[in-house]
């Protein structure tokens, strides 16, 4: 039996991926128990389940949610923070104030939840429906993560959680003040979070956050890859965001050469970032089959350069789509970034076709989440996470067009209708969980109180 049917739709299945996956015009998705039970023709899926609740996707694309490996939802706070630039000479001034002093130390537990209520729900009406967030706060303990858990149970989006794992002293130079106790304090806010959430437990389980090979010890990592074997969860970390001499000055060597000697790596690894790696750093990441979120747009915001993504992919690492809550959380905006990039830096037209880029965010980020049995295609017995598309097009939206249509035309706020776990959280371009107007209001509240700690008058 099945509950609910997609019907009249253009299906784009994503199965085994975007370039050979199966368009169906005309097709219809049936669901039962949150799960896709069968995909075919409509007439034939309506004579099937004659007393399924219809939705009707005439003139629409039906497709999975997209999957954002890499975010930080409280960022959203800083969105439009007035800024003093004349204090910003480098992305090192950046990554201290900007994203340091002036948000994570100052963020609390109430900015968390108020942030993270809005990104959700902004991320999934433009299309997501699942993302691994890496919370950061270190003043905000022990408890931030449960004020993240409650805003994303509360919204409906699918996700991966944990908080940054690090040696960093809020306020202090991070070559001259570090302390064990502060990752021991992360590490533990981390399990407390697995046991409350347990990996395959539900639509929220946790991911265990190491910050960086920069702000941690050997034995902070050796014991970070401990905790996530114990409990079975994968680990998220940042790698090669800040020049690798920096990691090189203070270790030795560079992250992936530290990392991989402390045994963080492998292939239950999301590593964002990854700028600054030689070939043989990169042959260190493919060797542990890590999986790469690529988060294009902030890497140019830092002025950090450009991953060798093309690179990347020759050497047969997996390269996912991440973001970090920066700029508009329209997941188009990032895939056409990424579509875009490469080809201009390297001067070379044919590099990222839309097809492979549409990868990263569906069947490789589901892979690299270990979610590839439940979502990042339409298939039976995968969750019914869906989205259902009514495009904007001076051109038909078909078959042969439809893939063109996400790197020349597609925006998210095209997307109608969406549903995690077979049910409907964004109908008609709105959610059906929370009150819009009401998390838009408490998130600039909140907003406003951590920009007056930074000397803004508002």
């Amino acid at each position: 039996m099945a509950e609910l049917l997609i019907k009249n739709g253009l299906v784009l299945t994503f199965a085994p991926d975007a370039l050979t996956g199966q368009m169906l015009e005309g097709g219809a998705v049936a669901i039962s128990g949150g799960s896709i039970v069968e995909i075919g023709a409509t007439a034939e899926l309506e004579a099937k389940y004659p007393n399924a609740q219809a939705i009707d996707a005439t003139g629409r694309l039906v497709m999975p949610g997209f999957i954002v490996t890499h975010s930080h939802m409280p960022y959203v706070l800083g969105h439009n923070m007035p800024v003093d630039f004349s204090q910003l000479h480098d992305f090192w001034d950046m990554l201290q104030k900007m994203g340091w002093e002036w948000l994570e130390d100052i963020t609390t537990q109430e900015g968390v939840y108020a942030a993270t209520r809005y990104a959700a729900t902004k991320m999934l009406k433009n299309g997501v429906t699942t993302v691994c967030e890496f919370v950061e706060g270190p003043n905000a303990l022990p408890g931030i993560l449960d004020a993240s858990a409650k805003a994303i149970l509360e919204t409906g989006i699918r996700a991966q959680v944990g908080y940054e794992v690090t040696e960093r002293v809020p306020g202090g130079h991070i070559l001259k003040n570090i302390s064990v106790a502060n990752a021991e304090q992360g590490l533990e806010e981390n399990i407390a979070f697995f046991k409350k959430y347990p990996k395959g437990g539900g639509r929220l389980e946790g991911r265990l956050g190491l910050h960086t090979a920069f702000t941690n010890s050997r034995p902070t990592m050796e014991r970070a890859r401990q905790v996530a074997n114990e409990y079975g969860v994968g680990i998220q970390v940042h790698i090669a965001e800040i020049p690798r001499a920096f990691v090189v000055e203070k270790h030795g060597m560079s992250a992936p050469q530290i990392l991989e000697e402390t045994g963080v790596l492998g292939p239950d690894v999301i590593a964002a970032h990854c700028i600054d790696l030689t070939d043989e750093d990169v042959a260190i990441l493919a060797r542990n089959k890590v999986n790469i979120a690529h988060t294009p747009m902030t890497n140019s915001f830092g002025g950090n350069g450009v991953a060798r993504i093309p690179y990347m992919m020759q050497n047969g690492l997996n390269i996912t789509i991440g973001h970090d809550d920066f700029f508009t959380l329209d997941i188009a905006e990032y895939l056409r970034y990424a579509f875009l990039l490469h080809k201009a830096h390297n001067a070379n037209a044919m590099l990222l076709p839309i097809f492979q880029v549409l990868d990263m965010a569906l069947g490789n980020a589901a892979r690299a989440m270990g979610l590839q049995n439940q979502v990042g295609s339409l298939e039976p017995g995968k969750k019914a996470d869906i989205i259902i598309i009514k495009p904007d097009s001076p051109s038909p939206v078909a078959p042969c067009s439809a893939l063109s249509y996400f790197d020349m035309t597609f925006q998210g706020r095209q997307v109608e209708t969406v549903l995690v776990d077979g049910r409907v959280v964004i109908e008609n371009g709105r959610s059906t969980q929370v009150d819009e107007e009401d998390i838009a209001k408490q998130c600039q509240e909140q907003a406003k109180i951590l920009w007056r700690k930074t000397g803004v008058n508002i």
